[in-house]
């Protein structure tokens, strides 16, 4: 029997998994390393710290969303269409990838999402940083306010989507959609007053 090939990246990927199935709160690098059936010595030979590794889980998973970012059309010339499309883009992966969106969702709520590893995600997610940068603005005024509501919004929703608690038809996509980019008083406005009983 060939023996497993352990890599950097096997690592990040079972402590993704690790963290989706039983929450950020309990994982452990032994615990990790048990699932794994290797030694805990085998991911500090990789990794620093228990921190090193949650942040290199992090910043490997914005690398896998920036690269699908870049592929998104920016041949739009309205800045909302181009968002849109990005939007989509964003949601589905996470849905598809739901291991990803969970780790991600548990990790920016905990004390390891901190200014250092904010500060590091400039280089992880460099494209998305870069269309910010170069459409900061467009926003009127500091355009964190509305990223931290996009991104959190999504994530949530792409959570509960791909785990069945939320529906995920098109039409529904479409309806959160609407909802984070109108906001809940704009997405009022836009129902069809004949639908309103």
């Amino acid at each position: 029997m060939k023996k497993q090939t352990i890599t950097p990246e096997s690592i990040i990927e079972a402590t993704i998994l690790y963290v989706a199935n039983y929450g950020l709160e309990n994982v452990t690098t032994k615990k990790v390393a048990l699932d794994m059936g290797i030694s805990e010595g085998t991911i500090f030979n990789n990794f620093a710290s228990k921190k090193a590794l949650l942040t290199a889980c992090l910043y490997y998973i914005d690398r896998q969303v920036d690269t699908v970012l870049k592929g998104v059309s920016f041949k739009e010339i309205h800045i909302t269409k181009i968002i849109r499309h990005m939007w989509f883009a964003y949601f589905y992966y996470f849905v598809e990838h739901w291991p990803y969106a969970r780790f991600y969702c548990q990790f920016r709520q905990s004390s390891y999402y901190d200014e250092e590893v904010i500060a590091g995600q400039g280089k992880s997610f460099s494209f998305f940083t870069k269309f910010l940068r170069q459409n900061a603005h467009r926003f009127g005024f500091c355009p964190d306010f509305y990223w931290v509501f996009i991104i959190e919004t999504t994530l949530n929703f792409a959570v509960r989507v791909a785990n069945g608690t939320l529906p995920g038809t098109p039409e529904d996509v479409e309806r959160i959609y609407g909802l984070i980019s109108h906001g809940f008083l704009g997405s009022l406005k836009l129902i069809n007053p004949g639908e309103v009983k």
